[in-house]
């Protein structure tokens, strides 16, 4: 599958950006960074296999979709949405669409795992919807995750074993009270403890959790409390 960005202009005109600015050409030694993308709302102009071509701008992008976002693109022609992953390295630039900022995160998430890189994190979104992959890691499945094209068993168990404590995380942070989950700063360690005696631990071995965080890197509530969960072997 291809993975580089496509810029399209007519007349052979030099690459430019949107706006006017210039492509996204590997800078030269010592240059700055390409821009990176997080969204982009263009007209589909060709759809592919497991890529479709985005204009806005004059610009082409050759974005990478998973099976499911493929099949809801509509024909050439039509107007369509995409919240993207940059992914960029020291010899290309490749985006990575998707049709909700949560199918994105789930994205980002799963190309932190070791050995998913985001070919695999695309084949994972593609073998199962959010929910289902959700539902599967919280479970600790694999059958979901192991449809997916590249993904052995022991991937799969990486997967799970990395993302259920952010998962559980974020289920027991949504479940806290209103006023507790919408205090100001200073208030996080509060939060992972309440979301901890929520998933069913008692006092004293929230307050363990909550000590082995590693407060000094100011983490948000979500990552203090997977990095609790962690602790406590979950």
């Amino acid at each position: 599958m291809p993975r580089a960005l496509a810029a399209h202009a007519a007349g052979g005109r030099r690459r430019r950006g949107v706006g006017g600015r210039k492509g996204f050409a590997r800078p030269a030694q010592g240059g700055s960074p390409p821009k990176l993308i997080g969204y982009l709302r263009g007209t589909v102009r060709r759809v592919g296999t497991d890529q479709v071509l985005v204009e806005t701008g004059g610009v082409g992008y050759l974005v990478s979709v998973p099976a499911g976002v493929r099949q809801e693109v509509g024909p050439v022609g039509s107007t369509v949405e995409l919240h993207i992953h940059t992914h960029v390295r020291e010899d290309q630039l490749a985006l990575f669409g998707f049709a909700s900022p949560e199918e994105l995160e789930m994205f980002e998430m799963l190309i932190q795992v070791d050995g998913v890189g985001p070919k695999v994190g695309l084949s994972i979104l593609g073998a199962a919807s959010l929910d289902v992959l959700k539902r599967a890691i919280l479970a600790e499945d694999v059958a979901p995750i192991r449809r997916a094209t590249g993904v052995g068993p022991r991937t799969a168990q990486k997967v799970i074993i990395d993302l259920r404590p952010k998962l559980e995380a974020e289920s027991a942070l949504l479940a806290l009270p209103r006023a507790a989950a919408a205090a100001g700063d200073g208030a996080v360690p509060k939060q992972v403890e309440q979301a901890l005696r929520g998933l069913g631990y008692s006092a004293q071995q929230a307050k363990v959790g909550v000590d082995a965080v590693d407060w000094a890197a100011q983490p948000s509530a979500q990552e203090a409390l997977a990095a609790a969960l962690r602790a406590m072997g979950r």
